[in-house]
């Protein structure tokens, strides 16, 4: 029987996320952890909820039922929980960090209906690419996109995310697709900060290329608008380049292909103790949103 909403968090996120691992992070807690507590829940209920092989998870029919059934009490109880307090009545002052490129692609939009949520909370975002030391500078939350590093700081993360490589049709038409990892060497480079090393994984096989630069700059709005502007292939996130993609601007090479290592959008903070209804608020404010407009783009959906 099912006795734990924990349990059921845990169960919907390994389904949407398609991996114990990347679930577990998500819901901060280890890998070992969450793989046990899927056990138990499947002893409970008596059923297998996930095929495992070595390489890859996939939910059951068992599984793609309790999903259905999961989504619905999990609203219920979120909806509860909301009733316990009045949201409006959270206020004071909410410090947060991301990336420009970000802000500008993607979180100002979250922010405004935040804002309209919680008339008391004073919002104060800083757009920066800079990597800023959340404890010193004082800031209660940054939100985050690309690969985590190690860090002793409290890493949520809240949507999984995509790096793609793209540029526009005439500079394909030109230059030529790339069918093979190791033909990118010929193609001229636009790099965001110094990673001029691609990796492409399929089928358990991985390939790195030395990416040869064309331009390069830490910000990633700007190497977006080179690849616009025809000047070579772009290594850029979905909801980066999602309207480009949408409008035929720019063209995905290495549809099926990953490029490793794997990103996502994390919400970081210093600590788990007493985090501050603000920030709190917002996490959850920003998992709303993403619900409604995803970030994340399929492999090969244009």
């Amino acid at each position: 029987m099912l006795d734990s909403i924990d349990e059921l968090r845990l169960f919907t996120a390994v389904f949407e996320e398609g991996s114990i691992r990347a679930a577990s992070e998500r819901l901060g807690m280890t890998a070992a952890g969450g793989s046990k507590r899927l056990l138990s829940l499947e002893d409970r209920v008596g059923r297998r909820l996930f095929n495992r092989t070595t390489r890859k998870l996939s939910p059951t029919t068992d599984g793609q039922k309790l999903y259905q059934h999961a989504q619905s009490i999990l609203a219920s109880v979120q909806e509860a929980e909301r009733g316990l307090f009045d949201e409006t009545e959270i206020s004071g002052r909410l410090r947060i960090t991301a990336s420009a490129t970000f802000v500008l692609g993607y979180l100002s939009g979250v922010v405004s209906s935040y804002l309209s949520c919680y008339p008391k909370v004073v919002v104060d975002l800083d757009p920066t690419d800079r990597l800023v030391d959340l404890v010193a500078e004082g800031i209660d939350l940054a939100i985050r996109h690309g690969v985590m590093a190690d860090s002793t700081l409290i890493a949520q993360k809240i949507s999984p995310s995509r790096r793609l490589m793209c540029a526009t049709p005439a500079y394909w038409e030109k230059h030529g697709m790339p069918l093979s990892p190791k033909e990118l060497s010929m193609h001229d480079g636009l790099i965001i900060g110094k990673e001029n090393r691609w990796t492409l994984a399929r089928d358990g096989v991985e390939k790195t290329v030395k990416i040869r630069s064309r331009f390069e700059s830490g910000l990633g709005e700007v190497v977006r608008q080179m690849a616009l502007d025809g000047h070579g292939i772009a290594l850029l996130a979905d909801w980066h380049v999602g309207d480009d993609l949408r409008s035929g601007k720019l063209v995905e090479a290495f549809a099926d292909w990953t490029v490793e290592p794997s990103s996502g959008i994390y919400a970081v903070y210093p600590s788990r103790e007493n985090i501050a209804p603000t920030v709190r608020s917002f996490i959850a404010h920003l998992k709303e949103w993403i619900a409604t407009h995803p970030i994340e783009i399929e492999s090969g959906r244009f």
